[in-house]
């Protein structure tokens, strides 16, 4: 029996909650290693992650970085149900399409959203302009409507109408616009559709995000 993963975990980053999610809806065993990255536990010479990120995974003397490496990981190595990550070769190409996608554009858009409307103001102590605010969540709104335009034209899910990898990624990502304070999936009831898929299909989603929501509500106004 291989040995457990070693999960290096901070609720507010998109992919250690994608990875968390993963692990805990496939029953892969593993440990989670909370890290306060307001503490900067990541940049101690002991933390594994040769660059200071996470999400790391270590597995007895195997250390992996980068997200995606650590889902296709964990998926390749377990007995995960194939709706995850399909052995059908052009389910699976679309899931990696996305994957590769998702990047520069939905987590792009996502993550401008977090550092403009609430982390560079809570290091600043200046809070942010209605104009940085109106402008991060209208290229948010682009970003998702070319996701639901390209990513959910044929399907419920990225790859047809089960959920895999890349629909759980997606939903990190795109959660991630709470930061806004908005209704950021008003008018987009595909995406809607998508989130309360992800959800009936990862029962521990509730718990995984609770940190983040909890964040939400202390910081964004």
């Amino acid at each position: 029996m291989p040995e457990q993963i070693h999960h290096y975990h901070n609720g507010l980053s998109q992919p250690c909650r994608s990875i968390l999610l993963l692990l805990k809806a496939t029953n892969t065993p593993h440990v989670v290693k909370p890290v306060d990255i307001f503490k900067d536990e990541h940049k101690k010479p002991e933390f594994p992650h040769p660059f200071n990120n996470v999400p790391v995974m270590v597995q007895g003397d195997f250390v992996l970085t980068e997200s995606v490496a650590i889902a296709r990981y964990i998926l390749n190595s377990g007995k995960a149900a194939d709706h995850w990550y399909p052995t059908d070769p052009k389910k699976r190409a679309r899931v990696d399409e996305f994957l590769s996608y998702h990047h520069g554009t939905i987590r792009k858009a996502g993550v401008q959203i977090a550092m403009k409307c609430v982390l560079i103001p809570m290091g600043s102590g200046k809070p942010c302009t209605k104009e940085d605010r109106k402008q991060v969540l209208e290229d948010f709104d682009k970003a998702l409507e070319k996701f639901e335009g390209y990513f959910l034209k044929n399907g419920s899910c990225i790859a047809g109408d089960k959920v895999s990898i890349a629909d759980v990624f997606a939903v990190s990502e795109i959660l991630q616009a709470a930061m806004g304070g908005t209704d950021f999936l008003a008018g987009h009831p595909k995406t809607q559709a998508l989130v309360d898929k992800v959800k009936a299909a990862t029962p521990y989603f509730d718990e995984v995000f609770k940190p983040f929501n909890d964040f939400v509500k202390a910081h964004v106004k």
